[in-house]
């Protein structure tokens, strides 16, 4: 039986130089390959002593095989068990500092005790206590797991299927080098994936983010780490794929934001097909206190997703000055926004994105860490009729919702829209809404012959029922309106920016 001490000796790199050596083994036995497959071949030569030589040398080719896939095999396995080892270490030495810092020592059998008396160390001795207990159980499975991969390969189970030369024998024995692992729910809810994900080892998660990425960086209900993980593999094939692409630029604006850091960003989505979409969080949504999701509106796409990016990180930045002990801000393009002002006179893109967003948010409630976090959805232009329509088909998994430059949110008031973390009776004071003077958005607003505006209210309107927040005037134009102020809400002198930051760090708003 695994004891604390035990994996506080593990060595990760043993394992790793176990992988190398097969590697190089396995390597020179294949570069030896013309010669091994030329002794079953000897063309001109007949008789007895040449078909037993032949029939020899078959039979030496094939143990080869056997070999090689064999070693291939444990090769693998021993490189994914190293990740997963480099994951459980690092976990052991947390929560050893973790211990040190607050004066209590974890033993080589994981008992606890006291050291230097320091307040609060009750709650910190039975989290210890949680996290030897998670430690050990995630250190025995992937004992198990390789232990099951060396028992395949010693009882000849892992074979080089279909003939062929060594290299392919190679092959098919890294194939079948991992356990079965079962795959996620069809149409999973959150709360499934999270159960799925939960169940497997270390090993088989490493094996997934490895070979499988793409199965796992769009599924909400899995921890934001392992999406960021899966998906920074699915970036880095893709861009070099689409090269040439009009997509590539929002890719190429996707890496250069998570290369930066203050705060991490986390990579929780990515799809390139049609106009792309891609959710990124400036963050851990996770671990944060405050997590906001900022829907964007007509005319995102992929490919433009660098401004969007920018605006998260503004957001971020009036959160943590207005006092967010920490926070995440995620760019949601989750939808097919629409193309061009026309489509945008039509509400079946907030439909089309409406179940998309909604179970994102339940998928940020499943996989928080500690207490609950302070959730925030806010929607720009046609954003806020996505956030407006998920709000009002079942609600949202969410406490606050802002909507900044409504074309309408597909409400006449605030009784039609729902929050899980608030009193139907008090949903008032958690719709905030902002417009400002010289947005273009309000023309879309105006009622035409007493027939309500094509999306909805206007919800800074007073008999809407929300909280109306200061924006700056912004640009003025022909009329009095100009499309120029409809994207100056997150300019640094404008009100707006500080008071998006006040509702996600939940204080009052101006």
């Amino acid at each position: 039986m695994l004891t604390w001490g035990d994996v506080r000796r593990w060595d990760p790199a043993a394992i790793g130089r176990v992988a190398d050596a097969l590697n190089d083994g396995c390597t020179k036995i294949i570069a030896a390959n013309d010669d091994v497959e030329a002794m079953a071949r000897f063309t001109g030569w007949t008789g007895d002593a040449a078909t037993a030589a032949a029939t020899r040398g078959a039979s030496l080719t094939s143990t080869l095989e056997r070999l090689v896939a064999e070693a291939s095999a444990v090769r693998r396995g021993a490189h994914e068990v190293q990740i997963a080892l480099d994951r459980i270490v690092a976990f052991v030495r947390e929560t050893d500092e973790l211990a040190h810092r607050n004066g209590l020592t974890i033993g080589a059998g994981g008992e606890i005790s006291v050291g230097v008396p320091q307040p609060d160390q009750a709650r910190v001795k039975a989290e210890l206590a949680d996290r030897v207990e998670q430690g050990l159980r995630r250190a025995a499975d992937v004992d198990a797991d390789f232990a099951e991969i060396l028992r395949r390969a010693l009882r000849g189970e892992i074979t080089e299927q279909g003939g062929g030369t060594l290299a392919q024998a190679a092959d098919a024995g890294a194939a079948q080098s991992g356990l079965s692992i079962i795959g996620p729910p069809e149409n999973g809810t959150p709360g499934e994936n999270k159960a799925w994900w939960a169940s497997l080892s270390d090993t088989a998660k490493v094996a997934l983010l490895q070979g499988n990425p793409g199965l796992v960086g769009n599924l909400d209900g899995i921890p934001a780490a392992d999406r960021d993980a899966a998906n920074r593999a699915v970036l880095a094939s893709e861009i070099a794929r689409l090269q040439g692409d009009p997509k590539l630029k929002g890719l190429e604006a996707i890496q250069q934001r998570l290369d930066r850091s203050d705060p991490q960003a986390f990579l929780l989505g990515l799809d390139t097909s049609g106009d792309g979409k891609a959710i990124v969080s400036a963050g851990n949504p996770d671990t944060a206190a405050n997590v906001a999701t900022y829907v964007p509106g007509t005319g995102s796409e992929l490919s433009k997703i660098g401004g969007d990016l920018n605006r998260s990180d503004k957001m971020w930045a009036a959160a943590t000055t207005s006092g967010s002990p920490s926070t995440a801000v995620i760019t949601w393009l989750g939808y097919d926004a629409p193309n061009e002002l026309t489509d945008a006179a039509s509400d079946k893109y907030a439909d089309g994105g409406k179940a998309a967003l909604a179970q994102f948010q339940d998928g940020l409630r499943e996989t928080h860490q500690g207490p609950a976090s302070h959730n925030t959805v806010l929607g720009h232009s046609y954003g806020t009729t996505v956030v407006g329509h998920a709000a009002g088909d079942g609600g949202l998994a969410a406490d606050e919702l802002v909507f900044v430059a409504s074309p309408g949110v597909g409400a006449h008031d605030v009784s039609e829209l729902h929050l899980d973390g608030v009193n139907q009776d008090e949903i008032g004071k958690h719709v905030h809404a902002t417009v400002a003077e010289h947005d273009m958005i309000n023309l879309a607003n105006v009622e035409i012959a007493g027939y309500d505006p094509i999306l909805g209210q206007d919800p800074t309107d007073a008999d809407f029922g929300g909280q109306v927040f200061t924006s700056a005037p912004g640009t003025d134009g022909w009329g009095g309106y100009s499309t120029e102020a409809h994207s100056e809400y997150w300019e640094d002198n404008n009100p707006s920016l500080n008071n998006l930051g006040q509702i996600i760090a939940g204080k009052p708003t101006t």
